[in-house]
């Protein structure tokens, strides 16, 4: 995902990354912090506050949503509908779960050179420009990417829980959940890859990113950063 620096940031640790404003980054994780996001920007990574940030059009984004989450996801919508996730098995990589002609199919968004993201031979500078492209081009077991309308079944953890009886589900700050009950006003049940479980309805948001309203110019961000 790109986003636009709207002010400088100097870092003040190790773990932070500098930059000036209007720079583009590249997001590579927001769901572990919320307020501070981890990102890219010529070859260096660190961590940013995320009131600094105005994030690109990123509706195809789904953070940690689980494969097998994916597949359910997507199993019953249209031909050439896809997501974004984070992998599961390798911090700040990424997944492209696509619908096909035959079933779910899940492709390894590479990182073989710096800065860039690839999933066949044609490197692209940001995630974004990737998914432009295989809208409008077919490749190798993929069809054409095809936008999709948010699920509303899909929730985001807003805190971590861990479960007091065995019929409830664990999860952390960040996680995406399928919902399948939503009938008790205080407790809900859902799913996460194969663990299915009940959790209390307060930890859970609905997971629907809005679409960001990005101005090529800034025109209208101000010059001072937030206090």
């Amino acid at each position: 995902m790109e986003a636009v620096a709207k002010y400088d940031f100097t870092a003040s640790k190790k773990d932070e990354l500098s930059f000036k404003k209007t720079k583009v980054l590249k997001v590579l994780n927001k769901e572990d912090d919320p307020n501070w996001f981890l990102v890219e920007s010529e070859g260096e990574k660190g961590l940013v506050p995320a009131t600094y940030l105005e994030m690109k059009n990123h509706d195809w984004y789904y953070g940690r949503l689980r494969r097998l989450d994916a597949e359910k996801l997507l199993g019953g919508k249209h031909l050439g509908a896809f997501l974004i996730r984070l992998s599961e098995t390798q911090p700040e990589e990424f997944s492209l779960s696509v619908k096909c002609e035959d079933k779910v199919r899940h492709f390894k968004v590479l990182r073989g050179a710096p800065g860039m993201f690839n999933i066949w031979d044609i490197k692209f500078p940001s995630l974004n420009e990737l998914i432009d492209y295989h809208r409008r081009n077919e490749a190798e077991r993929m069809v054409k990417l095809k936008d999709m309308h948010p699920d509303d079944r899909l929730l985001r953890a807003k805190f971590d829980y861990t479960p007091k009886q065995g019929d409830e589900l664990k999860f952390r700050a960040g996680d995406i959940i399928l919902a399948v009950d939503r009938s008790d006003s205080d407790w809900w049940e859902g799913e996460i890859g194969h663990a299915k479980g009940k959790f209390p309805a307060r930890y859970l948001s609905p997971y629907r990113e809005q679409p960001s309203t990005y101005n090529s110019e800034l025109a209208g961000i101000a010059s001072k950063a937030p206090l």
